[in-house]
């Protein structure tokens, strides 16, 4: 099972006292905003057919009243309904599934074809044992743009037994049939993978990449032309823009699995996750803002701490996304984070059987203010 750590209209829902299970309390008179598990959007994730459980969970809102949730290593149409358990191996690399941004439950699995039917995948792939990881996204005109890291098997066991291959590719999915209609190589980016958060800001597009630093991640960002990504991009090199990516400054660095990045009102906002890469270890999402697409972050917050107990233990997680298309009328962000098993703590096999639900995200709602008191 993947273990990446590379690495992100209102809903006719009324929240009943039970579904608001608040997490965090933020001392001071009155009322307090407080995050909380969202059990109706997690609830979503329970498939009984298509998708039935993975991870990464990352939004695209595809303008037409759905949006595109892309996964990665994931189970499709495994699941066995009578004992509600999985095979202890996914059958594709990763997929997708569109679903109604008004109704959650409106759902439709999208897998590619060949011996793995992966979604995004390139014909000779399969038989190099290469693969896409894949990340943010967004939709111009009938086409959305899905932006994609590209792995292989190292073969050797070490560190999580696969590496970066090459080069920045980006998917193009034609909306109207949701057919992958090729991708984009965008050559190589000096080690920077491109996929932790796209925002439009006037006539550009700013996207988000990371870069090991060997003690952590470096946060890079790059804009192009909103309506043609196949123009130069230009990278901020810490005191305003070049096309040289050599000269690529981190805005902002930190030990962690994954980031996401979007705006929020006037601010823009980073999500973090604490280090996780087994069991017992982080267990929560910080949020941090900024005035500028380039930072500098500041404010960080503590907005969850993980509440999925099995047998006393914590799970290994990451992958906190935004999901700012679903929108409950309350000034709360819903977010989602990935679990991948309770292991080395528990097996996440038992007779050949898992339990979906270590493999499928969780869903939280965080209130606007938590986040930044300016929303």
């Amino acid at each position: 099972m993947k273990t990446h750590l590379i690495f992100l209209s209102a809903m006719a829902v009324v929240l009943s006292s039970c579904n608001r299970l608040p997490n965090l309390m933020i001392a001071g008179p009155g009322d307090e905003p407080e995050s909380y598990k969202d059990h109706q959007f997690t609830n979503y994730f329970k498939s009984k057919t298509g998708w039935n459980a993975g991870d990464v969970g990352i939004s695209v809102n595809l303008n037409n009243g759905k949006s595109l949730w892309v996964y990665g290593d994931s189970f499709t149409g495994q699941l066995d309904t009578a004992t509600n358990t999985l095979p202890c191996l996914f059958n594709v690399r990763n997929a997708a599934v569109s679903m109604g941004i008004a109704d959650p439950a409106q759902q439709q699995t999208h897998i590619g074809t060949g011996f793995i039917k992966s979604y995004f995948q390139l014909p000779s792939d399969q038989a190099n044992d290469r693969w896409f990881w894949p990340g943010v996204g967004y939709t111009n005109g009938d086409t959305s743009y899905i932006f994609m890291g590209r792995v292989e098997a190292t073969g050797t066991g070490g560190g999580f037994g696969f590496t970066e291959v090459d080069s920045q590719y980006v998917a193009k999915v034609y909306i109207p049939t949701m057919q992958v209609a090729g991708f984009i190589r965008m050559g190589p980016k000096n080690g920077i993978v491109f996929i932790n958060g796209v925002i439009r800001e006037g006539s550009y597009n700013y996207v988000y990449g990371a870069k090991n630093n060997g003690m952590g991640r470096d946060i890079i960002v790059a804009r192009y032309p909103f309506n043609n990504i196949y123009a130069a991009w230009e990278y901020y090199n810490g005191s305003g823009w070049s096309a040289n990516i050599m000269t690529a400054a981190g805005i902002h660095s930190e030990f962690t699995s994954s980031f996401d990045i979007l705006k929020l009102g006037g601010k823009y906002v980073m999500i973090t996750t604490e280090l996780s890469t087994q069991c017992d270890q982080g267990n929560r999402i910080f949020t941090q803002t900024s005035d500028n697409p380039f930072g500098p972050f500041i404010n960080k917050q503590t907005v969850w701490t993980l509440d999925d107990l099995k047998g006393g233990h914590t799970p290994f997680f990451y992958i906190a996304a935004a999901h700012p298309e679903y929108d409950n009328g309350n000034d709360e962000l819903l977010i989602t984070y990935s679990i991948n098993g309770y292991q080395p703590c528990l097996p996440i096999c038992n007779s050949g059987r898992m339990d979906p639900d270590d493999y499928r995200p969780k869903a939280i709602r965080v209130p606007y203010k938590l986040i930044d008191s300016s929303l």
